[in-house]
């Protein structure tokens, strides 16, 4: 049996073209879709591309005004490492030096009111070695010319220009160094013997004091003649000596001097170490 197509020939040739422009319409309108989703995608990340460009220009600007900031404040790094030494030559200083006004203080506080007289005070600093004797602290030519200073607190700085003062360990140097004995010796009247002993005992109570000596009393006689040997003193006058404890040495300071934070190396100023001038320390 044959097969026979029932379909005009002119006919046959046109059904099978419009099938195959269909599916081809089909294809270009995906290929249309994908594009336009990366175009749409390729939009997005352009406008995020923008603004994130933008930011780091907004950045970048601040942080060069940043570094402009800092370049002109670096030469202030100098100056707090110069107040930190300072500081710690003053903490020293003030550490070994002898509080004069509490001595001073302490020995009004502990003499019998109305029963002795002072007539001659001397307050001197001598070296340890000595302290052992009467005499220790009683170098008259150093304590004549360092007994005004010494009763303020006057210090003395170490010698030095301005580059020496702004080194990391500067040496300052006192009039009480540490280990230094500070020594009174005093003259006065009491009105009898058994004051001096008392005044004498009373004497030890003195902050600091570590030892008392009576290095002479004498009893005024009753004669006329004796009351201008002994100055005037119907009593008795005595001299005495009151050595104070070794001064102590300076606590250990810290030496770490000021860091200042990272920075880039556009931060380092080209200007030199500014320079200030140094007085004594007070």
């Amino acid at each position: 049996m044959r097969a026979f197509n029932l379909i005009p020939a002119d006919e046959r040739g046109g059904g099978v073209s419009a099938g195959k422009s269909g599916g081809s319409a089909f294809v270009v309108l995906g290929v249309l879709g994908v594009l336009a989703i990366f175009a749409l995608l390729y939009g997005q990340a352009s406008r995020q591309i923008s603004s994130q460009t933008g930011k780091i220009a907004t950045l970048d600007t601040q942080a060069q005004a940043a570094q402009a900031q800092a370049a002109k404040l670096a030469s202030y790094v100098s100056f707090k490492t110069m107040q930190e030494q300072r500081v710690q030559a003053v903490d020293q200083l003030v550490a070994s030096r002898f509080d004069w006004p509490h001595a001073f203080h302490e020995l009004g506080r502990v003499l019998p009111p109305g029963q002795v007289s002072l007539s001659s005070l001397t307050g001197t600093i001598g070296s340890g070695a000595g302290s052992g004797s009467p005499a220790a602290g009683a170098d008259t030519a150093a304590g004549a010319s360092s007994k005004a200073a010494a009763a303020t607190g006057a210090t003395t700085p170490a010698a030095g220009n301005s580059s020496a003062a702004t080194a990391s360990s500067s040496s300052v140097s006192s009039s009480t160094p540490a280990g230094s004995v500070p020594t009174f010796t005093l003259s006065g009247c009491a009105t009898s013997q058994s004051m001096v002993a008392l005044t004498l005992d009373r004497l030890r109570l003195i902050d600091g004091v570590s030892e008392v000596t009576l290095q002479s009393s004498t009893q005024a006689g009753k004669a006329a003649g004796s009351s201008s040997s002994s100055g005037g003193c119907s009593g008795a006058t005595f001299a005495m000596q009151i050595i104070f404890d070794p001064l102590p040495s300076a606590p250990a300071t810290s030496s770490s001097s000021y860091t200042p934070a990272a920075t880039p190396s556009a931060l380092t100023p080209t200007t030199g170490t500014p320079t200030t001038s140094t007085g004594a320390a007070r």
